[in-house]
């Protein structure tokens, strides 16, 4: 063997052991998109931050992303059809939400669930103060007779 094929073999050699090692070597590529950014805060404004939530495809029990919130109580996905997605975030001492909300093929939002105290919130000041009105008016009835 010649020394040019001796070293040719060593530079071969070289070569195969160092594959593995690129294995490890991580890629990136950065880009952007049409983002979904949900933002979670406790009805005092205070942000939901570094909480735990997940995001689950329509029709999957496997979650589609999962992770923490960020500071600002904000978690970014990128759908990729079109669907009903289910967003649960939940924090350690039990405090959390679980809404779906509906996108289209631009990953524009479509529509979401509003939490009940939304939905409801009117209606129930609105028989309180009914009930607060007649309270007051019986009250009154009943020492007029008195």
């Amino acid at each position: 063997m010649t020394p040019a094929q001796r070293a040719r073999g060593v530079i071969l050699t070289a070569c195969f052991l160092a594959m593995p090692a690129m294995a490890h070597d991580l890629r990136y590529v950065i880009g952007a998109g049409q983002a979904v950014v949900i933002h979670l805060h406790y009805v005092d404004d205070t942000p939901f931050s570094y909480e735990s939530y997940e995001i689950l495809r329509p029709g999957e029990d496997l979650p589609f992303q999962v992770g923490n919130t960020d500071r600002l109580g904000r978690i970014a996905f990128l759908p990729d059809r079109a669907g009903v997605w289910r967003v649960r975030a939940m924090s350690e001492d039990g405090h959390g939400v679980d809404f779906t909300l509906t996108t289209d093929d631009a990953a524009q939002v479509t529509g979401a669930d509003r939490p009940a105290f939304e939905r409801y919130g009117r209606i129930a000041v609105g028989v309180g103060i009914i009930l607060g009105l007649f309270g007051f008016l019986g009250l009154y009835v009943k020492r007029k007779k008195s």
